[in-house]
């Protein structure tokens, strides 16, 4: 998947990720278990700061939208669970 980032658009560049991700998705591009890059990877990639993919792919992580496993990766998840957006703002302010 090639991302592209726009730093003139106004949108922040982690919402950028993850709208494309979600288009990804939507459009059938991503399947349920296809890997995204690493962190380091899209942030080398996309000239980021490492912190604003992680941020990125934490909220997608917390959407449902992804699984990360510690050593192997993230991945397109199939999951799509319901979060308060309380407890949301709770487990992004970790």
């Amino acid at each position: 998947m090639e991302f592209s980032i726009d730093s003139k658009s106004g949108v922040p560049l982690y919402r950028q990720i993850i709208e494309q991700v979600k288009f990804a998705i939507a459009g059938g591009k991503l399947q349920p278990g296809d890997r995204l890059p690493t962190v380091r990877q899209l942030a080398v990639d996309l000239s980021l700061n490492p912190n604003t993919v992680i941020r990125a792919y934490r909220e997608m992580e917390i959407e449902g939208l992804l699984d990360t496993q510690q050593g192997s990766g993230t991945f397109v998840g199939d999951r799509r669970p319901g979060i308060d957006p309380v407890e949301r703002q709770r487990m992004l302010d970790q």
